[in-house]
């Protein structure tokens, strides 16, 4: 009796254990198998990010960060912008939309408006203002965008019930990837050094983002001190610590260490949490906190998170492409990156989140270190280009401003003085593109006229035309050859359709992404298509960009 009593216990055991055993098998095996659709949907924008440095830093870069995606996700090898302003608005409305700036209407990060004489900024909405940081900080909505994000379009099919939050420091980056009905969109305020948002998406703070404003981790990262992340001869892809290609903090600071308490005395209020690699961590973890307090990836439908990292645009023009300040910051943004896909695979885990990184735009060479190589590069003065052309307009018709503006490689004309002149614009617009091309700094030069009614199929003059809207866009569009820049305070610069500019990293991690590299061309406004194809949803309605079949086939 008694061994018949322990059999039986020994029996039940068994079975429990077998039973735990079985749970744990079918809760792995749910977790190795991806669900029909992600419960989140995460876009990382590093901006000003050049495709080849994900080449030049491999050997440096952890396991767990960009080599993780790169390992075992997807890796578009071939990505381009396929415009020619590739400043950093339309890279961030091109991801959104899976337009180009001619059909987005977000064709830089400003653009000249005749009519008033003023300028307006690619997120300006003198309606909104701010919350949680200055009121005249929060004057920004995605008023400007013409064409609805790919997010707005999987929001309005599922009634509203996906959940979107957009992240970045500046305005460009939050509100642009968010679209139209995002839930949050939130940047930094240099001025008081909080996350904030504008009344477009709330009329106050969620308690979470106060806590964290709360915590005023900018004063503690100011206290700091920038030191090299490895011992400086390890820094073998850059140029050395004293490199004279550097336009540096403020145009004081060019090398290491960098004492922030120091620099803080020159460098306005909060600005520059913008130009440290502090600026990603905020980022980051502001990022974190929203993931978590917000329940993201916790509903029945996707949930999507922009997370945008804009220190790089600071660093890459203040230092340029080749310098040590460039890649300790992306050795440590590698970090940033391990960070957050390692809270993803924890909280969501990997088959539940659909992941891809790229960026805004790539970055010039220093045109001076261009030269000292022997390979033609220069810098274009256009005040006197302007003054040049303002005295051949005067010979050519009479005295008068012509000239409005010159911004963003474009002339604005004085068109109610042209039409009072009874002069033809395409006329006035051909003859002063005539006169630019003469420049030897100059490629190209187009008149809005010929933008609007001619094909340019392929080549930097596609890209103009890309870059092109009727109402936002100069009379005329220049294009400098490569290598030339405009007469920046600052060591590089993008805003070219040449490949430094235009070729950007593309990698994809995550829901029922297989590991594989594609070699096919593959435009930045493909992005958007390719997630709602992904989710079996619609796509933007303005959308140019084309799946990529290579990374959805089964």
């Amino acid at each position: 009796m008694l061994n018949f009593f322990f059999f039986m216990i020994k029996k039940t055991v068994s079975a429990i254990v077998l039973m735990l055993a079985t749970v744990m098998v079918l809760q792995a095996q749910d977790n190795l198998i991806p669900a029909d659709k992600p419960k989140l949907v995460i876009g990382i924008v590093v901006e000003q990010m050049r495709y080849d440095y994900l080449t030049r830093y491999w050997d440096k870069f952890g396991e767990n960060g960009f080599k993780k995606m790169a390992v075992y996700g997807a890796t578009c090898q071939n990505t381009h912008l396929n415009y020619f302003i590739t400043q950093t608005s339309p890279g961030y409305a091109s991801i959104a939309t899976g337009a180009e700036p001619s059909q987005n209407g977000i064709v830089s990060d400003y653009w000249y408006v005749p009519l008033t004489g003023k300028k307006v900024f690619s997120t300006e909405d003198n309606n909104a203002k701010g919350v949680g940081g200055k009121i005249n900080s929060g004057n920004a909505s995605p008023v400007q965008m013409l064409a609805p994000s790919f997010s707005d379009e999987i929001k309005l099919a599922n009634r509203g019930r996906s959940k979107v939050v957009s992240i970045g420091l500046t305005k460009m980056g939050a509100v642009l990837s968010a679209g139209f009905s995002a839930d949050a969109a939130y940047w930094f305020c240099t001025e008081t050094g909080n996350w904030m948002t504008s009344t477009y998406y709330m009329q106050d703070l969620p308690q979470w983002a106060k806590e964290f404003n709360a915590h005023e981790y900018p004063k503690l990262y100011l206290a700091r001190t920038w030191t090299p992340l490895l011992p400086m001869g390890d820094y073998s892809a850059s140029t050395g610590d004293t490199s004279v290609y550097e336009y540096g903090i403020d145009g004081m600071y060019k090398t290491f260490p960098y004492v922030y308490p120091e620099i803080a005395k020159t460098v306005k209020n909060y600005e520059l949490i913008t130009m440290i690699p502090e600026g990603n961590t905020l980022t980051t973890d502001f990022a974190v906190n929203a993931l978590m307090s917000e329940n993201l990836g916790k509903s029945d439908n996707t949930d999507f998170l922009f997370v945008n990292y804009c220190v790089t645009e600071s660093t890459g023009k203040l230092f340029g492409p080749d310098a040590m300040e460039t890649e300790d910051i992306y050795l440590r943004l590698d970090n940033e990156i391990a960070h957050l896909l390692s809270v993803l695979e924890e909280t969501l885990g990997k088959n539940n989140v659909l992941i891809y990184l790229t960026s805004t735009s790539g970055v010039s060479q220093v045109p001076a270190y261009l030269q000292d190589n022997k390979l033609p590069a220069g810098i274009f003065k256009h005040h006197y280009i302007t003054a040049l052309l303002n005295s051949y307009i005067k010979a050519l018709y009479s005295e008068g401003n012509w000239i409005m503006d010159f911004a963003n490689q474009q002339i604005y004309l004085n068109r109610l003085l042209i039409e009072d002149s009874k002069i033809p614009l395409s006329e006035m617009q051909e003859k002063i593109a005539a006169f630019i091309i003469n420049s030897e700094s100059v490629a190209y030069a187009l008149g809005a006229q010929n933008l609007a009614v001619q094909t340019y199929n392929d080549g930097v003059r596609s890209k103009m035309q890309n870059s092109y809207h009727p109402k936002r866009s100069g009379d005329i569009m220049i294009a400098l050859k490569p290598g030339w820049l405009y007469d920046i305070s600052h060591s590089a610069d993008h805003c070219s359709g040449y490949a430094y500019d235009t070729h950007v990293p593309l990698l994809w991690y995550g829901w029922k992404v297989r590991k594989n590299t594609i070699y096919d061309a593959v435009n930045i406004t493909d992005i958007a298509p390719t997630i709602s194809q992904m989710l079996q949803m619609p796509m933007p309605s303005h959308s140019s960009g084309k799946p990529i079949l290579e990374l959805i086939k089964k």
